[in-house]
C-alpha cells in the first residue's frame, strides 16, 4: 500500500493516514510513504501495488470509514476486532485539536489495552508502542523528559519499527543530544520500511552537523563509550602481559621460493566476498542558489535560481509540461514548512539549471517573506518536477485564473496549445482587481499571435480598463468580475480548469451550472467555501513590501512542451464534506502527527494548501499564495 506524501495530499492529512493505514494492515502487508500518484487535489490517494503486478489507485481516502474499506475491503488485510478498535481511537487521537480532549482519548487508548504494565506490554508490543508514540509527540513540547521516556520505551517494545527509532530521534534531538538523534535516524534507515528514506536522510544530515555543533561534555577516562554496555565498561581490564616465545614444531628448513610460491596459490584459491553496496538514496530536495531577485510589481517578486548539479537534476523524473515544484523551508526538529510554486520557467530551462518563480508576497505569510528576504547567493531547497495535469486529457480547455493563478494558466494554457497540433480552442478568463495587477500581458500578446485558436479576455473588478474595444486576435478587457457572458463564448464541449481565490472558485463552480456545463468537466485546483457558508470574495490582497535588495525587471520566459506520464486505474472513495484549515509540514507524521488535520492553510497566514475540489478533479495551481488564497500550492 503506496500512501501519496506530496504536498496535495499531504495537505489532507495525507502524513496521518499512512500512520493508521499501517497499523491497520497490522503487519499483512507493506505500507510505505510513496511519492506524487498524479491526483493532486483528490487526496488522500493510495496505490495499491498487487503482487500480482495489477495497480490502483484510490483516491479521497478521507475519514475512518474509507481507510477501513481501503485495507479491510480493497487490500483485503485480515484486521482483527481489538486492533480496528484501537486503530478507531488512536485515528481520532491524531485529528484532535484540543490537547485536553486529545489526552483524554489517550486515555482511553491505554486503558482500553489493560494498561501501561508489563501484562500490556508483553501481550500487544506494537499497539503499546504505538499509543507512547502518540503520547511522546503530544508531549514534546511541555514536558520533554516524559516524551524522551516514552519514545525510549517505545523503541525498546518495537525496536524494528521505523517510527518508533523516528520518535526517539525527535524526542532526543529535543532534549538536546542530537548526535544520539542521528543514531536513531540511522537506525530507522536501516529498517528501511514504512518511511520517507529521502526526507528521513535529509533529516540525519541536519542532526549531524547538529551534533558537530553542541558542546562535547567532559568525560572520565574509564567512561563508557560508544557502543559499549554498561556491563562491559563496569569490568576491571585485565593489564597487557608479555606473550612469550614458542619453539619451533618443525625444524626442517623450507624452500622459501615455493613457501612463497604456495602461499600465493593458497591466497588466490580464497573466495573473495563482494563489497557491499550501499543503497543509494536520491534526495527529495536539492539545494538551487539564488541568481536574482526581481520587482514585478506592488507585491510580486520573481525569483531566479541556478543549479549546478546537473547530474542529480538529469536522473529525476518527467514530469510532463504542466508542473510545479515544491520549495521547503527546515525547521528544527524536523518542523519543516513546504509550500508548492509553478515556475514561469520552463520544463527545458529546469533541465538546463534555470527556474524562475514569481512569488507573491504577503507580510504575515510563514514562506514568501522569508523567500523575499533572500539575498543572491543565498540556498532555496527545490524538490524534483511534479505534475500538475496532463494536456492530453483537454482537448480544448476553458481556463479560469485569478491574481497569481497567472503562472498556471500560462504553463496550462501553453501545454494544451502545443500538444494538439490541429488547432484546438483554448479560452482564458483572468481574473484581477486593478489593470495593474495583471503581470505577463506580452507573454500572452506573444501566444495569441502564435496560436489564432487561443482567445484572452481580462476581467478587471476595480478601476477603469485600458483597451475597451479590443481588436479582433487581441486580448479582451472586461469591467466588473467574471459572469456567465465571459464563459459562454467557450463550446460547451471544452472541459476547464480554475485557480485562484476562494471567492473565485466557487463563482466559476456557479457559472460552470447557470451555463448547463457538466460538473465533471470541470478541474478546482485550489479550496472552496465549506457548505453553507458565505461566498468569499476573490479580491486580491494588500500589497506588501519586498526586500530593499531587489532589482526592477520584467521576466519573460517561455514554456516549452514535454511529454506526460502514463496513470494506473483510479478507484474513487466516497467523500464527506471539505474540512476546516488546519497546519501543515512534510515531516510531521514523524514529528508532529497533530499538525496535519485536513486542508495546510497556516492558521496565522492561510498560506499554503488548500486544495479541496467540489467534483474531486483539481490537482493543483501556480504560485504559492498567502492570505489571499492558497491557490498553486499543493
Amino acid at each position: 500500500i503506496n500512501v501519496c506524501l506530496n504536498a496535495s495530499c499531504s495537505s489532507y492529512g495525507a502524513q496521518s493516514l499512512v500512520r493508521d493505514i499501517e497499523e491497520l494492515a497490522n503487519g499483512e502487508c507493506d505500507v510505505e510513504e510513496w511519492g506524487c500518484l498524479g491526483r493532486c487535489g483528490k487526496g488522500p490517494n493510495v496505490e495499491l501495488a498487487f503482487s500480482s503486478g495489477e495497480k490502483r489507485i484510490v483516491e479521497g481516502v478521507v475519514d475512518w470509514k474509507n481507510t477501513l474499506a481501503l485495507v479491510r475491503d480493497e487490500a483485503e488485510c485480515e484486521v482483527p476486532s481489538k486492533v480496528k478498535k484501537l486503530c478507531k481511537m488512536k485515528y481520532e487521537i491524531r485529528r484532535a485539536e484540543d490537547p485536553a480532549k486529545r489526552n483524554e482519548k489517550l486515555q482511553k487508548a491505554f486503558d482500553f489495552l489493560g494498561g501501561e504494565d508489563t501484562t500490556a506490554a508483553a501481550a500487544e508490543p506494537m499497539l503499546l508502542g504505538s499509543l507512547l508514540i502518540l503520547r511522546s509527540k503530544a508531549l514534546l513540547k511541555d514536558q520533554l523528559a516524559d516524551a524522551l521516556k516514552d519514545a525510549q520505551k517505545a523503541a525498546e517494545l518495537a525496536p524494528t519499527w521505523a517510527q518508533s527509532q523516528l520518535a526517539l530521534a525527535a524526542a532526543l534531538e529535543a532534549s538536546g543530544r542530537a548526535g544520539d538523534g542521528a543514531k536513531a535516524l540511522k537506525a530507522a534507515l536501516d529498517i528501511g520500511k514504512g518511511i520517507n528514506k529521502a526526507s528521513v536522510k535529509r533529516a540525519l544530515t541536519r542532526l549531524e552537523r547538529k551534533a558537530k555543533e553542541e558542546p562535547v561534555a567532559p568525560v572520565a577516562a574509564e567512561a563508557t563509550g560508544a557502543g559499549t554496555s554498561p556491563a562491559a565498561a563496569a569490568s576491571p581490564k585485565k593489564k597487557p602481559t608479555a606473550k612469550k616465545a614458542s619453539a619451533p614444531k618443525d625444524k626442517a628448513k623450507k624452500d622459501p621460493k615455493v613457501d612463497s610460491k604456495d602461499k600465493k596459490l593458497a591466497k588466490a584459491a580464497e573466495p573473495v566476498a563482494p563489497a557491499p553496496v550501499e543503497e543509494e538514496i536520491l534526495p527529495d530536495f536539492l539545494e538551487w542558489k539564488i541568481d536574482s531577485v526581481r520587482i514585478l510589481n506592488h507585491d510580486c517578486i520573481s525569483i531566479l535560481l541556478k543549479s549546478g548539479d546537473m547530474k542529480s537534476i538529469a536522473r529525476q523524473p518527467d514530469a510532463g509540461n504542466a508542473w510545479h515544484i515544491d520549495i521547503l523551508k527546515e525547521g528544527e526538529m524536523g518542523n519543516d514548512l513546504k509550500r508548492s510554486y509553478t515556475p514561469v520557467s520552463s520544463a527545458q530551462e529546469y533541465k538546463e539549471g534555470t527556474l524562475d518563480l514569481m512569488i507573491k508576497v504577503y507580510p504575515k505569510g510563514k514562506m514568501t517573506p522569508y523567500l523575499a528576504g533572500l539575498r543572491p547567493g543565498s540556498g532555496v531547497l527545490v524538490s524534483a518536477p511534479v505534475r500538475t495535469l496532463d494536456p492530453a486529457e483537454y482537448p480544448g480547455l476553458v481556463m479560469i485564473a485569478g491574481g497569481s493563478a497567472v503562472t498556471i494558466a500560462i504553463q496550462m494554457c501553453q501545454a494544451v496549445l502545443s500538444h494538439h497540433s490541429g488547432g484546438v480552442a483554448v479560452h482564458l478568463a483572468l481574473c484581477n482587481k486593478t489593470a495593474a495587477d495583471v503581470l505577463y500581458q506580452d507573454v500572452f500578446e506573444g501566444m495569441l499571435e502564435k496560436f489564432p485558436s487561443f482567445h484572452v479576455t481580462h476581467c478587471i473588478s476595480s478601476g477603469s480598463v485600458p483597451v475597451p474595444d479590443s481588436p479582433p486576435g487581441r486580448a479582451k478587457w472586461q469591467s466588473g468580475r467574471i459572469n456567465a457572458s465571459t464563459l459562454s463564448v467557450a463550446e460547451l464541449n471544452l472541459r476547464g480548469v480554475v485557480s485562484g481565490p476562494m471567492g473565485l472558485c466557487q463563482a466559476a463552480v456557479d457559472l460552470w451550472a447557470e451555463l448547463g456545463r457538466k460538473a465533471d468537466d470541470l478541474a478546482v485546483l485550489d479550496e472552496l467555501p465549506p457548505p453553507g457558508t458565505a461566498s468569499v470574495s476573490p479580491e486580491t490582497p494588500v500589497a506588501a513590501k519586498v526586500a530593499a535588495n531587489i532589482v526592477e525587471e520584467s521576466p519573460l520566459p517561455q514554456q516549452e512542451t514535454m511529454q506526460p506520464q502514463a496513470t494506473a486505474s483510479v478507484t474513487k472513495a466516497k467523500l464527506p464534506s471539505p474540512r476546516g484549515p488546519f497546519g501543515f509540514n512534510i515531516f510531521c507524521s514523524i514529528f508532529e502527527p497533530f499538525a496535519c488535520r485536513g486542508r495546510a492553510i497556516d492558521k496565522d497566514d492561510a498560506e499554503g494548501p488548500a486544495v479541496r475540489a467540489s467534483n474531486r478533479q483539481g490537482r493543483r495551481g501556480g504560485a504559492s499564495s498567502e492570505g489571499e488564497q492558497s491557490t498553486r500550492t499543493t
